[in-house]
């Protein structure tokens, strides 16, 4: 199984904000079972901004973005992705682009803490408490 996980349940985690225990949780059921996780190139880059921004440190933003990776694998975002996000015309499009390369790569799941975000159900959007409840019972 393959999972898409966006930036924002990364930094629930990273910054130990609101969800951060269902982050967690998620992420020790992916070790658990043995699920791939992803996240997309694009991510990768805000991610590094956004943390470096909260954390005003290179030295620590770089050895947090380490710890993500051994968490996550990196999907990348290719022109398909982008021209097939930008033939969607949903209203974010950074949220299409991301949807597009989930889906362009077969992910089976993508994981958010903002399923409204997301206009197409292609592929499955589901919050990790969501994607926690479905797992249990498989």
């Amino acid at each position: 199984m393959k999972l898409l996980i966006d930036t924002n349940v990364i930094l629930d985690m990273v910054f130990k904000r609101n969800q951060y225990d269902i982050a967690m949780e998620l992420f020790r059921r992916v070790r658990k079972t043995r699920t791939s996780a992803y996240i997309t190139a694009s991510s990768v880059t805000d991610l590094f901004y956004i943390i470096h921004k909260e954390t005003h440190d290179t030295v620590r933003t770089y050895n947090i973005m380490e710890n993500i990776f051994d968490l996550v694998a990196v999907f990348s975002v290719t022109e398909k992705d982008i021209f097939d996000a930008f033939g969607q015309t949903w209203k974010d499009f950074e949220d299409c682009v991301q949807y597009m390369t989930g889906v362009n790569n077969r992910a089976d799941y993508l994981i958010t803490m903002n399923q409204k975000d997301y206009e197409s159900t292609a592929l499955p959007v589901l919050t990790p408490d969501a994607w926690l409840n479905l797992s249990a019972r498989n």
